[in-house]
C-alpha cells in the first residue's frame, strides 16, 4: 500500500525509484500534499541539435498499478555538452499540474542532485546544476551534462534525486540529499560514438 507522500516506481531492472511530493511550503507542515507522476529529462546539444527527452511515468499515481518502464532513451554523443532540464509533473490532475514551477518557486527549500553510475561513473558524464535558488546555492532543475570524449560504448545510470529542505538546512556544497527526499529516479543513459 502505498501512502500519499512516497510512490514506487520502477525503471525497468535499472533501478527503484521512489516518487513522492512536497507540500505547499516547507513552513507550513502537514500543508496539500501534491502527486508527482511523470519525471523528465531533456538534453539539448550546447552547439545546436535536436533535444534528447526520456521519462518515467506512474500513471496512476499512488494506486495498485505498477509504474512504466523508462520512454525514451537516452544516448549522448561522446565527447558532446549538453544543456538539460528536468521536469515533475502531476498528469493526474486536470489541468495537468507542473510541480517544477513550486520546486523554482521554493528554491530554498529544494535541490535536485545527479549522480552518474556505472561505465560512466568519474569523468565519463558530469552533469552540474546551472540555476541557484535566492541565496546563491545550486538548484539544479536546469544543468550541465558534459560526456568524456573516450566512453562511447560505456552504459550506465542518472539517477535524479529532488531533495525538499524542511528541517534540515539547506547547505550549497552538498554532495547529496540531507532533507527528505521527495523524488529518487535513475534513467539508463549511454555514450554514443
Amino acid at each position: 500500500m502505498f501512502n500519499t507522500r512516497r510512490v514506487i516506481l520502477g525503471a525497468g531492472l535499472l533501478a527503484l525509484p521512489v516518487l513522492a511530493a512536497c507540500g505547499d511550503s516547507s513552513t507550513a507542515p502537514g500543508g496539500e500534499t501534491e502527486l508527482i507522476s511523470r519525471v523528465t529529462l531533456t538534453f539539448t546539444p550546447a552547439g545546436g541539435g535536436a533535444p534528447i527527452t526520456a521519462y518515467i511515468d506512474d500513471a496512476d499515481g499512488n494506486g495498485p498499478q505498477a509504474p512504466s518502464a523508462q520512454v525514451g532513451t537516452l544516448g549522448l554523443a561522446a565527447g558532446t555538452t549538453y544543456t538539460g532540464t528536468v521536469k515533475f509533473e502531476n498528469r493526474l490532475s486536470n489541468p495537468i499540474e507542473d510541480i517544477t514551477e513550486e520546486v523554482e518557486e521554493e528554491s530554498d527549500e529544494h535541490r535536485v542532485y545527479y549522480t552518474v553510475a556505472g561505465g560512466l561513473t568519474g569523468a565519463g558524464l558530469v552533469v552540474s546544476a546551472t540555476d541557484t535558488d535566492t541565496q546563491g546555492r545550486p538548484l539544479g532543475v536546469t544543468f550541465s551534462a558534459v560526456v568524456n570524449g573516450t566512453v562511447g560504448g560505456q552504459t550506465g545510470t542518472l539517477r535524479v534525486v529532488l531533495c525538499h529542505y524542511d528541517e534540515a538546512p539547506k547547505v550549497g556544497s552538498s554532495t547529496s540529499c540531507q532533507g527528505e527526499t521527495d523524488i529518487d529516479v535513475a534513467f539508463a543513459v549511454s555514450a554514443t560514438n
